[in-house]
């Protein structure tokens, strides 16, 4: 194998990660010698998903526990796939595409499950916000990757068989749909708040700048926001009885990132102010 986990690289790493990677070396070495392929896995931690999204529908509470296990076990899943094609050298592009339409797809039942306990106008809104908090927290460590010389990843080898590349199809459509435009919106704000911070265009900033506007600071102030981190939340609430509490905090959340974006323009003029000031003296 290529690695020995395989464990994707990032400038910070979840909190919950601490938790899951001593899993991910064993189970990658387990579904490598059993030969189950990283697609596979994504299905299975989809099917684990839905299932506990049903689960969560249910009025019975304690449905509700099997519910919050299953959605640890997704996670665990979850990072799993991506480990095993990275550490066995079959990280493909309907792999990409495919992780990210099932967790879309997952994240919507869940919302879904959700609503049974509470206003569905709230928790619809709150699936609106999920999908911009995960968006952000994808961009904001591509940006920084960008920002600091190092190249995005490789696409991944093009589907082989007339299956594959009709579930690329399928996947990459749902993602242009759904999620590209609120990519390609969340790295717009970027750079406006870059031009804001920096008072010009964000083409005509220099690579120092940006490399302080997408800083590691950037990242770690958003990184806990990522999926893994929402379904510890979401278990949570499920196991204390209270599943529709888990919308109000993904609406908090959402409250917190406006705010991390206000804190990093205002942290980043001061600096900007002090260098000036200390060039001038």
């Amino acid at each position: 194998m290529q690695g020995a986990t395989g464990v994707k690289p990032r400038p910070r790493h979840e909190v919950v990660m601490r938790l899951v990677h001593p899993l991910v070396g064993p189970g990658v070495r387990l579904l490598a010698r059993l030969g189950v392929a990283p697609e596979q896995v994504v299905l299975a931690h989809g099917a684990v998903g839905l299932a506990a999204a049903a689960m969560v529908a249910a009025p019975t509470p304690g449905w509700w526990l099997a519910a919050a296990l299953l959605l640890q076990v997704k996670t665990v899943l979850d990072n799993l796939d991506g480990s095993l094609a990275r550490a066995t050298g079959r990280v493909s592009e309907l792999g990409r595409y495919l992780d990210t339409g099932v967790d879309l797809i997952v994240n919507a039942a869940l919302f879904v499950a959700l609503a049974a306990h509470g206003p569905w106008p709230v928790a619809l809104l709150a699936f609106a916000v999920l999908t911009v908090l995960l968006s952000y927290d994808f961009n904001a460590e591509r940006l920084h990757r960008e920002a600091h010389g190092e190249g995005a990843p490789p696409p991944g080898a093009p589907p082989a068989s007339a299956w594959e590349r009709a579930a690329l199809t399928a996947a990459r459509g749902l993602y242009r749909a759904v999620l590209a435009p609120q990519d390609a919106a969340v790295r717009a704000l970027e750079r406006r708040l870059l031009a804001l911070a920096t008072g010009r265009p964000a083409s005509e900033a220099t690579p120092e700048e940006a490399r302080a506007w997408w800083g590691l600071a950037s990242t770690a102030a958003l990184v806990n926001l990522g999926l893994s981190t929402q379904y510890v939340l979401l278990g949570a609430c499920l196991a204390l009885r209270a599943p529709f509490a888990y919308a109000w905090l993904v609406l908090a959340q959402g409250a917190y990132l406006v705010g991390v974006l206000l804190w990093r323009l205002a942290a980043f003029r001061r600096r900007s102010s002090l260098a000036a000031d200390a060039e001038g003296a």
